[in-house]
């Protein structure tokens, strides 16, 4: 993971350089990510850093190439994880358990999102977690000595994904650190974080990502041309897993969701909003959470491309979708469905019944619509 892999963030890569060049790496540090960013890449840039032979991430040297192949031994990987079809007793529910996977998914996009992890590991109708059993396994690696005699470091990511168990037991790692052992938490939601845990870490804040910046990354990895870069860099307002996934061609599944959803709702159709909420609240409650971010980026996109005549660059049945659906976007509604997603991503968050949490949410939909179609009308 070399500092040109990363897009942007260069005051962040110069501080963690600085750091391990002076030897002065706080024992527990948070990197507190931007969705879609860099949060993971910039964690493996710093192991790196502080495993190479010349403390410059160097990509050659043999700790080098076993950090980018995920199989440091002086490397310990925690994320959310749950049972599947393969992984089916409770005690095995965690993160060893699924090392395969994850370095497969990592060597695929080292800017993983949560949601593809998800599929990944066959989970994506469940809810991921960190929980009691990944203390049980943590505890018996770190009583072991560094393999290397160097640093030992414990990679956390989603750390807003640790259960109250695991949570309250890492605080005493935390408090009295093992020598030479960091403890390095990446997390887009670090408020969801324990008050203690986050006053025992150093938090480093992931800046935004520049549409310049990300756009010569494409052009460097994905081959992308200039214009193309540009344009897939501005859509995606910072979001790199999904800059990648536009540049493979890829379309955004939530868009695709989207548009279902709503063509029921202009048509009212009751029934298949009734199946429709069935199905979304099958999906893990991180799943459906998306949806509504991706939602709203959604009905942004369509307000600023019909009532603030604001030009987005896009291609094909996507730029078909928009610019069909953005005039029903308007000042009639826009409010309206800011509030009803907020509402149904609260609703979601504390557990109430997904169906008819969707179900009531497909309802205020056909209102909101059809207000925005009237005020087409009326122009």
């Amino acid at each position: 993971m070399t500092s040109a892999s990363i897009p942007g963030q260069e005051e962040l890569k110069h501080v963690f350089r600085q750091m391990a060049d002076e030897a002065r790496v706080p024992h527990a540090m948070l990197i507190h990510a931007n969705e879609g960013g860099s949060g993971l890449p910039l964690a493996i840039y710093l192991t790196q850093m502080l495993l190479c032979e010349s403390r410059e991430a160097c990509g050659h040297c043999p700790a080098c190439t076993r950090t980018l192949g995920y199989i440091h031994p002086d490397v310990h990987y925690i994320y959310p994880v749950n049972t599947n079809k393969i992984v089916k007793r409770t005690e095995d529910r965690h993160s060893d358990s699924f090392a395969t996977d994850w370095r497969t998914a990592l060597s695929e996009n080292p800017f993983l999102d949560l949601i593809d992890w998800y599929k990944s590991i066959d989970i994506e109708s469940k809810q991921g977690f960190i929980g009691e059993e990944e203390s049980k396994s943590l505890r018996r690696k770190l009583a072991l000595r560094s393999f290397e005699g160097g640093y030992r470091v414990i990679v956390i990511w989603h750390a807003d994904k640790m259960n109250e168990s695991f949570a309250n037991k890492i605080l005493k790692n935390l408090e009295e650190p093992s020598p030479k052992t960091l403890f390095l938490l990446v997390s887009e939601n670090p408020s969801k974080l324990l008050s203690t845990i986050i006053s025992r870490v150093q938090i480093f804040r992931e800046d935004h990502l520049q549409e310049k910046a990300l756009s010569a990354f494409l052009m460097d990895n994905y081959q992308v041309d200039p214009e193309s870069a540009l344009d897939i860099s501005f859509r995606v307002e910072g979001s790199i897993n999904h800059a990648i996934k536009e540049a493979q061609n890829s379309e955004d599944p939530w868009l695709t969701e989207f548009k279902s959803w709503m063509r029921m709702a202009y048509s009212r159709d009751l029934n298949g909003l009734y199946k429709w909420s069935e199905t979304m609240a099958r999906r893990s409650r991180d799943g459906q959470r998306e949806f509504c971010v991706s939602a709203l980026k959604i009905l942004d996109r369509c307000y600023r491309m019909g009532w603030m005549e604001i030009r987005i660059p896009m291609e094909g049945e996507e730029a078909k979708f928009y610019k069909d659906f953005s005039p029903f976007i308007n000042t009639a509604n826009v409010a309206g469905f800011l509030e009803m997603f907020q509402e149904t991503s609260y609703h979601i968050e504390r557990n109430v019944n997904e169906k008819i949490v969707w179900y009531d949410t497909s309802i205020q939909a056909i209102r909101l619509v059809h207000a925005g179609k009237k005020q087409v009308a009326s122009t």
